[in-house]
């Protein structure tokens, strides 16, 4: 299975450029966002890539232009940016493999440095602990994984009771 790494970056700072689009009319050119921002360029495409990977922006030629699930995703209440970032997650290859993972797993879900060596294995020239705390926040977001720091135990998260 071909996985990508989730870029390093936060799920606060790709639905703060999708409403930076919004403001700019949904287009900007990548150089201009990027000097009126105070980004430096290589900080601004992870964020790009991130937000590009859950297309809600897609980067034709030099510009950035906000998708139409972008502007939905600024214009829902907080629960459903959640949902709309969790189903576009799951739709993610490195979520499917640890959704799998988890799944299999007892209940209390898998230690992190099992979680860490899985990681290593299948992204050897990442940073495992930087992949782990962002898969770990992205995770939190969209309700797809909880982490124990109390017991180190990472896990899938339980939908809520109905």
């Amino acid at each position: 299975m071909d996985v990508e790494p989730i870029p390093q970056t936060g799920i606060s700072h790709i639905l703060g450029l999708c409403e930076v689009l919004d403001d700019r009319g949904g287009r900007e050119d990548v150089y201009k966002l990027a000097r009126e921002l105070n980004y430096k360029f290589g900080e601004l495409l992870v964020v790009l890539k991130a937000a590009e990977m859950l297309q809600l922006i897609s980067t034709p030629g030099a510009d950035v232009v906000l998708e139409p699930l972008g502007k939905k995703v600024i214009e829902t209440d907080v629960n459903g940016k959640k949902a709309i970032v969790q189903a576009q997650m799951e739709r993610l290859k490195v979520f499917q493999h640890f959704k799998r993972l988890l799944g299999n797993a007892p209940h209390e879900g898998v230690d992190k440095d099992t979680i860490l060596e899985e990681l290593a294995i299948l992204f050897p020239s990442e940073n495992p602990k930087t992949t782990f705390n962002t898969l770990i926040n992205w995770g939190r977001y969209g309700d797809i994984f909880g982490y124990s720091r109390d017991t180190d135990r990472f896990f899938l998260q339980q939908p809520p009771a109905a």
